[in-house]
Order: structure tokens, then sequence, then C-alpha cells
């Protein structure tokens, strides 16, 4: 059964992901148009109120912390490659 659900994913991942991006972009503008249409009762802060902030922000948000792990903290994350000796004495003749 998990092989099943496996090969189900990976074919998801390679052959239909046109579908999935465009169903998932569809979704997210479903979520800023019902945003026009449904208020809160009561904002709790003052840029509640305004249509599509909470998914602007949630954009915004992610990105930035994509753009934080990525170019930030990968960095000083990642150490030398495997095989490669950077030692003094290492012999670097390759």
């Amino acid at each position: 059964m998990i092989d099943k659900l496996g090969n189900w994913f990976e074919t998801q991942r390679t052959q239909n992901m046109k579908f999935w991006k465009i169903l998932f972009a569809g979704f997210l503008v479903l979520l800023v148009v019902l945003n026009f249409f449904i208020h809160p009762h009561h904002v709790e802060y003052h840029y509640d109120g305004y249509p599509g902030f909470w998914e602007i922000f949630a954009l915004v948000a992610s990105v930035g912390m994509v753009f934080l792990m990525k170019v930030l903290i990968q960095p000083f994350l990642v150490g030398p490659e495997e095989g490669e000796d950077y030692t003094e004495g290492g012999n670097n003749d390759h």
C-alpha cells in the first residue's frame, strides 16, 4: 500500500505539476475574492479590515523566510563537500 502511495505521489510530482500549480493559484485567488465579500465582524488590528491583507501578509512572510533561510542561514549550515581535504597537510593535487 505504501509503495502504491509513493508511486502516486511521484506521478503527481513529475507529470501533473502544472495541474497542481494552477489548482493552488486558483485556490489563493478564491481566498482573496471571498475576502471582499466576507468581512470580519470586529477587526482586532487596523489592517484586518483591508481585503486580502492576510493573504498578502502570508505571501510576503513566506518569501521572506525562504530568502532568510536560503541566503543567510544556509551558508552557515553547509560545510565543505565530502571527499575534499582542506587540512594543511592534505593532498589537493587533482
